[in-house]
């Protein structure tokens, strides 16, 4: 929940600095090769144009997936509750020490 919104910030689902750096160097890099590969390119040369669309998608693809693993507490908050399996496995066995209990 967000503070305007009455709520307090979770500083838990912030991203980690690691990965926001990992990010950067990752689209920098690729960013620069893609540029360099570029510059280097004559209009007519068909297998350089294809190395900078190469290296294009590689480096957008590599940061979509550092992306969604860096955001994947957001997606699926359930996986990140500490304890919750516990307390399902607890209530569990509490239903199944009453039913034979019964008999």
């Amino acid at each position: 929940m967000l503070p305007q919104h009455g709520g307090v910030p979770n500083f838990r689902l912030r991203v980690q600095g690691s990965v926001v750096a990992l990010l950067l160097f990752v689209l920098l890099t690729g960013g620069l090769l893609t540029l360099s590969l570029h510059s280097q390119t004559d209009p007519g040369d068909l297998a350089a144009q294809n190395r900078v669309k190469l290296s294009a998608i590689v480096t957008g693809m590599v940061s979509f997936f550092i992306i969604l693993t860096a955001t994947g507490r957001w997606w699926h908050p359930h996986l990140w509750k500490h304890g919750n399996s516990q307390l399902q496995h607890r209530h569990r066995r509490k239903h199944a020490n009453t039913k034979h209990s019964k008999q």
